[in-house]
C-alpha cells in the first residue's frame, strides 16, 4: 500500500448513483447527470441523507451554470427535451480544477491545511452507521480496529454527505478547538419534488436565482458562490451567515481531507482528517429553502406563536403525512406565521399561474433525512419518506383547506392518542410493562389512505365540488385501521381468562372515545365547508 498523487474527476468519472427510466441502477458523472437528466428517473443513495445531498450537490451545480435567472429562463429549460451542454460545459471548463477530488492544492470540498494535523482517522468517520473509535451503531458489526477501503466514487459520495449532515459532536482539532456544530440538514426533513425525469426534479427544485438581484428570497448576495469555487478553507473553523442559496447547499460543516493510497492498480480511500468547519450564524428556517418548520403546539394544540420555528422531522413510525399542511399549504395568516413551507412551492404555484404547469398535475414530495441520539450525535435511523404534493393544494390561498386537512390530521392524531391511552390504562390496571408498541399496528397503515385523501381533495377542488366525502372516507379509513389494531391488540393480551374483562373494558372505552371524536371531526369540517365559524 502506497501514497499516489491520484486524480478523480467528479466530472467525468462516474460516481453518482441513479435509476433510470426501465429502473436499472448505475452511476454517472457529474457530466452525465445534467446530459442524460431526461433519461434517468432519479438519484437512489446508499442512505436517504445521501440521496438528498446529492440532489443538494446538484442543484448547486445548475444554478451556476444555468441559472435560471427568472420564471421566463425557468419555462425555456422545463420546455426543453435536454438540458443544452453549452453553459454545463462551459462552467465545467471554468472550475476545471476544483472537481478533482485529489488535486494538490484545490481538492474537492476538502481543506489541504489539514495535511499537517498529526493522528489521521478511518475514513468510516465518514459513513454514521460503520463502528469507529467510541461510536457503537446498531447497524454495523465490524470493530474499530477493522479497516475501511472506499473506492474514490464512494468517498466522493460520503464526503458530500457529511458536509451536509454530519450530527457534531467532537472531531480531531486542528488545534484546540474540538466541538462542531450540526450540519444544516442533521436535523431536519430535506425536501425534494419529484418529477417524471431527473430533470424535471431537478428544474422543480430549482429557484429562480440571479445573485446581482438577490434572488432567491432575499438570503443570496452577489457574493454567493458554492463552496469549490472560493479558495479552500483555513483549518481553522469560523462562524458566518450563508453568502447565499448555492453557499448554503454546499455549506462546509466540516473540514475534510481525504487520503488516497493504491492497492495493487486501484486507488482507494482509508484514512481522514475529520475536523470542525464553518458555523452557520443565520437562523436556520431564515435561509433553508429546502425545508419546512412551524412552531410547535401547546398541550392544546394551538401554535405558540412566541416558539422559535423549528424544522418538520421524520419519524420512524409515524408518517411524514401528518405535516402536510406545513408541507404544503401557504400560511393565509402571514402577520401570525405560525408554519413555512419549502420555498420551491411556493415558485411552483407562482408557475401554475402563469400555466407553465398544468394545474391538475400531481407531483410527489419526498423527504429525506436521520433519527440522532437523545445527545444528538449520533445517527440511530435514515428516513425517508413521501406524501402526493396535488398543484391545486399547493397554490391554495385560503384558511378552510388548512382547516380542513389539519381536522383530518388531528383525527388521526386523537385516534392514535386514544390506542395509546388504552393500552396504558390497562397495563395500569394489570401492573405490567408494555410487550410491544401499539403505533406500529396503526400509523404506518395510514400513509396510503392519507394519500388518497389529499388526492381526492384535490380532484374535489378542480371540479368545484363538495370535499365532504373525501373526509368521510378518510375517516373511514382511520376507524378500520385503529379497530384492527385494538383487535390485535387484545388478541395478544388474552392469554389469561382473568385477562378477557378487563381488555373488554378499556376496548370498550377506546371505542367510546373514538366515536367521539369521529362526530367531533364531522362538525368541525361541517364548519370549514359552510364557512360558519359558530359551528
Amino acid at each position: 500500500m502506497t501514497t499516489t498523487s491520484a486524480t478523480f474527476d467528479l466530472t467525468t468519472e462516474t460516481w453518482i448513483p441513479v435509476v433510470d427510466l426501465r429502473g436499472e441502477q448505475q452511476e454517472v458523472s457529474l457530466g452525465e447527470a445534467f446530459s442524460r437528466a431526461h433519461k434517468l428517473r432519479r438519484i437512489v443513495g446508499e442512505t436517504p441523507p445521501m440521496t438528498a445531498a446529492l440532489y443538494r450537490l446538484l442543484l448547486a451545480v445548475l444554478h451556476r451554470a444555468y441559472g435560471p435567472a427568472d420564471r421566463r429562463a425557468w419555462a425555456t429549460l422545463w420546455k426543453a427535451d435536454h438540458f443544452p451542454a453549452g453553459p454545463l460545459s462551459t462552467y465545467f471548463s471554468d472550475c476545471a480544477e476544483r472537481f478533482d477530488l485529489f488535486h494538490p492544492v484545490t481538492p474537492f470540498l476538502q481543506c489541504p491545511g489539514l495535511s499537517l494535523v498529526p493522528g489521521r482517522s478511518s475514513v468510516a468517520k465518514l459513513v454514521p452507521h460503520k463502528s469507529v473509535g467510541n461510536n457503537v451503531t446498531l447497524f454495523d458489526h465490524t470493530t474499530a480496529g477493522d479497516q475501511l477501503n472506499l473506492s474514490p466514487a464512494a468517498a466522493a459520495r460520503w464526503l458530500v454527505t457529511t458536509h451536509a449532515f454530519d450530527p457534531g459532536g467532537m472531531k480531531t482539532p486542528y488545534k484546540k478547538d474540538k466541538s462542531s456544530e450540526r450540519a444544516p440538514c442533521a436535523t431536519i426533513g430535506v425536501t425534494v419534488v419529484e418529477g417524471a425525469t431527473l430533470k424535471d426534479t431537478l428544474l422543480l427544485n430549482a429557484l429562480a436565482y440571479e445573485p446581482e438581484a438577490e434572488r432567491p428570497t432575499g438570503m443570496t448576495t452577489p457574493a454567493d458562490a458554492p463552496a469549490w469555487e472560493v479558495e479552500p478553507p483555513s483549518p481553522e473553523p469560523v462562524t458566518r451567515p450563508a453568502r447565499g442559496w448555492t453557499d448554503l447547499l454546499t455549506w462546509p460543516s466540516r473540514r475534510i481531507l481525504l487520503f488516497p493510497h493504491h492497492i495493487g492498480h486501484d486507488v482507494h480511500v482509508s484514512q481522514v482528517v475529520l475536523a470542525p468547519g464553518t458555523r452557520l450564524k443565520d437562523d436556520l428556517h431564515e435561509v433553508e429553502l429546502q425545508a419546512a418548520f412551524r412552531k410547535p403546539p401547546d398541550p392544546k394544540g394551538t401554535p405558540q406563536r412566541d416558539a422559535p420555528m423549528l424544522p418538520v422531522r421524520l419519524h420512524p413510525v409515524r408518517g411524514i403525512w401528518r405535516f402536510s399542511v406545513e408541507l404544503l399549504l401557504v400560511d393565509v395568516y402571514a402577520e401570525e406565521r405560525t408554519r413555512q413551507r419549502p420555498y420551491t412551492l411556493k415558485q411552483i404555484a407562482d408557475l401554475v399561474e402563469h400555466g407553465i404547469i398544468p394545474a391538475d398535475t400531481i407531483y410527489t414530495l419526498r423527504v429525506f433525512g436521520q433519527q440522532l441520539d437523545s445527545k444528538a450525535s449520533v445517527v440511530e435511523a435514515y428516513l425517508e419518506d413521501e406524501v402526493p404534493a396535488p398543484v391545486a393544494l399547493i397554490r391554495a390561498t385560503d384558511g378552510e383547506l388548512a382547516g380542513l386537512i389539519g381536522c383530518a390530521i388531528e383525527f388521526a392524531d386523537e385516534t392514535g392518542a386514544a390506542l395509546r391511552a388504552m393500552q396504558r390504562a390497562y397495563l395500569k390496571d394489570l401492573r405490567a410493562q408494555p410487550t410491544g408498541d401499539i403505533d406500529v399496528g396503526y400509523w404506518p397503515h395510514l400513509a396510503r389512505p392519507f394519500a388518497e385523501f389529499l388526492r381526492a381533495v384535490s380532484t374535489a377542488r378542480l371540479a368545484g365540488l363538495s370535499e365532504s366525502p373525501a373526509v368521510d372516507n378518510w375517516a373511514r379509513h382511520v376507524k378500520k385501521v385503529a379497530v384492527r389494531a385494538s383487535e390485535r391488540w387484545a388478541a395478544g393480551n388474552s392469554a389469561q381468562l382473568r385477562n378477557l374483562s378487563m381488555i373488554g373494558k378499556h376496548q370498550g372505552e377506546f371505542l367510546r372515545r373514538l366515536g367521539s371524536q369521529q362526530r367531533l371531526l364531522h362538525s368541525k369540517i361541517t364548519a370549514y365547508l359552510t364557512k360558519d365559524e359558530d359551528t
